[in-house]
């Protein structure tokens, strides 16, 4: 980008450059200057300058060729002013300027010395050979060449170390955004992830609190008492649960938690967890389209069945009777990649209260527990979980983990906390 930045500012550039040589060369002069010849050069450069702002740079293959194309570029435009500058008084014509121009930008497109030594170099030569073989050059003209070359020279060097130092604190620049960016949405992860756990253990507290006033407060019947009491031990579990999901949450992004990683087929993961998506729709219709030779993830199957049922369990929470269920996987690259795409046409996107089914992407909405604890398992497996609304009131779950490599057999499973750490990032 910042080489594309800077071949902009250069084609645009020239269209001043160019009009101010062929003013200065009409200036009163002492030298011999050639203006049909000279001003049919200069009009070349600017063909040569407007082809190249046309060409896509930004686009396959030509922005992978970007140092080549440079080269290209900067070739036809150092023969053209050497000619206009043979034409137009030699070592004394005004358009030496601009070949000092051409030199010291086309140093700054390289970050390595060496290229620019020789983009320099080449453009001294080129210069020097100009003048040597189709000027006559007297004595007196040898110190103004000399000057001349050795100008070009520490210009360009100059040039190319500012570029490099600019370019250095344009990539420090964009580097400390993106992380505070990351910091930035790490900050309103973690609000929406408390907001969610406060509203989670509310309800628990509040029947373990309201039942236990009520056993104290009244004599009641024993089938009461009895009832009472199981809503009371139904809860405490439930809260027990939430607490051992945050300590689990806890050991996941501390590194504590040891994950008992084995080569598990996708298929058999799906197969055990969708019995809980029998309350929204028939089980025995979900398309499911997963090739026989797909290959095995390096999981802990445990911790994996827990991640679909954290899924279809946000499913039967948010979708309601009538979802319709459909699932695919392939192979990308290195990644097995799971797609879990789910519709609602009696609700249309839209439950009966009227607040949507799904928010939409960027909402800021209350992060499910559920699902923030089958992020941080699969960030723990080095994969990846997205959630998208799609087209059609189509909603998306793509689920991607890595296929298992040769140091998951020999080697101790990396540090989970790397790869959280590498997943945030």
């Amino acid at each position: 980008m910042y080489r594309q930045n800077l071949m902009r500012m250069l084609g645009e550039s020239m269209w001043v450059a160019i009009p101010l040589m062929a003013f200065m060369l009409f200036l009163p002069h002492e030298v011999e200057i050639n203006y049909e010849i000279t001003l049919f050069l200069l009009f070349c450069i600017l063909v040569v300058n407007f082809l190249a702002i046309l060409l896509p740079l930004q686009d396959e293959p030509l922005g992978r060729r970007y140092g080549l194309l440079i080269v290209l570029y900067s070739i036809p435009l150092l023969a053209l002013t050497c000619a206009a500058i043979r034409y137009s008084g030699g070592a004394h014509s005004p358009l030496f300027v601009f070949l000092l121009l051409v030199t010291a930008f086309s140093t700054s497109f390289f970050t390595s010395f060496g290229a620019a030594a020789l983009v320099s170099c080449s453009s001294s030569a080129a210069y020097l050979a100009t003048l040597l073989i189709f000027t006559d050059l007297s004595r007196n003209d040898m110190q103004l060449v000399c000057m001349q070359v050795l100008f070009i020279l520490l210009s360009s060097f100059f040039i190319n170390r500012l570029g490099v130092e600019s370019r250095e604190q344009a990539q420090e620049r964009t580097k400390a955004m993106e992380e505070l960016r990351s910091l930035s949405q790490m900050d309103r992860a973690a609000s929406s992830f408390v907001s969610a756990v406060s509203f989670e253990m509310r309800t628990p507290l509040t029947s373990i609190l309201g039942f236990s006033e009520l056993l104290s407060s009244i004599r009641l019947e024993p089938e009461k008492e009895r009832e009472y009491v199981a809503i009371i031990s139904r809860e405490a579990d439930n809260l027990s649960r939430l607490v051992e999901d945050l300590l689990d949450i806890s050991r996941l992004e501390s590194g504590k938690l040891q994950l008992n990683r084995e080569v598990t087929s996708l298929a058999h993961l799906l197969e055990m967890s969708l019995p809980v998506l029998k309350e929204v729709c028939d089980t025995s219709g979900i398309v499911a389209n997963i090739p026989e030779d797909l290959p095995g993830v390096m999981v802990d199957p445990q911790r994996m069945k827990r991640v679909f049922d954290s899924i279809f369990g946000y499913i039967v929470r948010r979708a309601g009777q009538g979802t319709e269920v459909r699932t695919s996987a392939k192979k990308e690259g290195r990644e097995v990649v799971m797609t879990i795409n789910m519709r609602n046409r009696e609700a249309a996107g839209t439950p009966r209260d009227g607040s949507r089914i799904f928010p939409p992407l960027g909402a800021n909405d209350k992060e499910d527990l559920e699902l923030a604890m089958a992020r941080r398992i699969v960030l723990a497996h080095r994969g990846n979980i997205n959630l998208i609304n799609t087209s059609g009131g189509w909603f998306t779950i793509v689920l991607r983990l890595p296929e298992p490599e040769t140091q998951d057999f020999v080697a101790p499973p990396s540090s989970p906390r790397g790869a959280f750490e590498e997943g945030r990032s």
